[in-house]
């Protein structure tokens, strides 16, 4: 008898001291739906560990099970619009676990390259809006799927 393993992928986003914090999440989670119709299993941090929904969770838990969460999934997709320091701590879990990583980050917007050079990224999607981001993310998600891949993807942005 074999078990059939969900592919989980972590959603990666700032969450503290951001602007439209509503409309960011809701985007972050709109990603993990994405995923779920996909077939994968995603892991949307602010659902569980959000620093204003749940203020009694300590530093130390979040820093658990994000770390955990990340350095254990298959894939990460990685928004870069808004600077955060956990991001930045999730790509590196991701890249020292092997885990492939999406970036998406806004077109025209100066990210840096240090993330942009991890050796993990299989595609950088820059979009114009969210649902640009969203029928990008979709396309990748499911040549993915379809090749398990973990080299760098050839994706045309529009």
């Amino acid at each position: 008898m074999s078990i059939i393993h969900t592919q989980k992928i972590y959603i990666s986003g700032a969450l503290t001291g951001i602007e439209n914090s509503a409309a960011i999440k809701a985007f972050y989670e709109t990603i993990g739906s994405l995923c779920e119709e996909i077939g994968f299993e995603a892991y949307v941090p602010h659902i569980n560990t959000d620093p204003i929904n749940n203020p009694d969770i300590s530093p130390r838990q979040v820093f658990e099970t994000d770390k955990h969460q990340a350095s254990t999934s298959d894939l990460v997709i990685a928004y870069l619009g808004s600077p955060s320091f956990g991001v930045g701590m999730e790509l590196a879990y991701a890249e020292t676990n092997s885990i492939p990583i999406i970036l998406l980050y806004e077109k025209g917007k100066e990210i840096s390259r240090f993330p942009r050079g991890i050796p993990t990224v299989i595609v950088e999607i820059q979009f114009k809006d969210y649902e640009d981001a969203l029928t990008q993310l979709k396309s990748v998600l499911e040549q993915w799927k379809l090749q398990n891949l973990t080299k760098p993807l050839s994706v045309s942005s529009s």
